[in-house]
C-alpha cells in the first residue's frame, strides 16, 4: 500500500510538472532597426532626389520638417513575421519609411527607419530582416549614386 501511494504521488508530481510547464516563448525578433549611409551632397539636394525617386515610383512623399521625409504606401496584408510583432492586419494599415537627413560637413548622413501605421494612428517599429537590410542598402546605394553623379554634373 505504501508502494502504491509512492507511485501515485510520484505520478501526480510528474504529471503536475508536465502540465504546469508553460510553452516555450517565441524567440525575440532579430534584425536592424535603421539603415545608414553618408552621401557626398547637401541634405537639401539629397531630399530632392529622394522625393523625385518616390514620385517616379508612384509613392506619396511628405516632409513634416526640414530634416525628414516620410514615404508611405498602403499594406494589403501583414506578413506573419510583422504580425507577430505589430499584431494582426487591420484595415487602413500602411508602411511608413521615415528618412532623416543631417548635415555632416559638406556631406549628408541619411538614416532610414520603417514603421507600420494602423488606421487609428498606432505606430509599430519594424525590425528589418537580413533580406530587408540588403534591399534597403541597395536602394540607399542607388540614391547615393544618383545624388553624387548629378552633383558632379552640375
Amino acid at each position: 500500500m505504501i508502494h502504491r501511494a509512492l507511485v501515485v504521488t510520484g505520478a501526480l508530481a510528474l504529471g503536475g510538472c508536465v502540465t504546469a510547464s508553460a510553452p516555450p516563448a517565441p524567440p525575440p525578433p532579430v534584425g536592424e532597426t535603421a539603415l545608414r549611409i553618408t552621401i557626398n551632397a547637401s541634405p537639401d539636394y539629397v531630399r530632392q532626389v529622394i522625393l523625385q525617386r518616390a514620385a517616379a515610383r508612384g509613392t506619396a512623399g511628405s516632409s513634416p520638417n526640414a530634416r525628414t521625409i516620410v514615404l508611405e504606401r498602403p499594406m494589403a496584408e501583414t506578413p506573419p513575421a510583422l504580425a507577430a510583432v505589430c499584431g494582426p492586419h487591420r484595415p487602413g494599415r500602411r508602411v511608413s519609411v521615415v528618412i532623416t537627413t543631417e548635415r555632416a560637413g559638406n556631406r549628408t548622413a541619411l538614416t532610414e527607419r520603417r514603421f507600420l501605421i494602423d488606421g487609428n494612428g498606432t505606430r509599430c517599429g519594424v525590425l528589418m530582416t537580413p533580406e530587408d537590410v540588403s534591399a534597403g542598402n541597395r536602394s540607399l546605394a542607388e540614391i547615393k549614386a544618383q545624388a553624387e553623379s548629378q552633383m558632379a554634373g552640375r
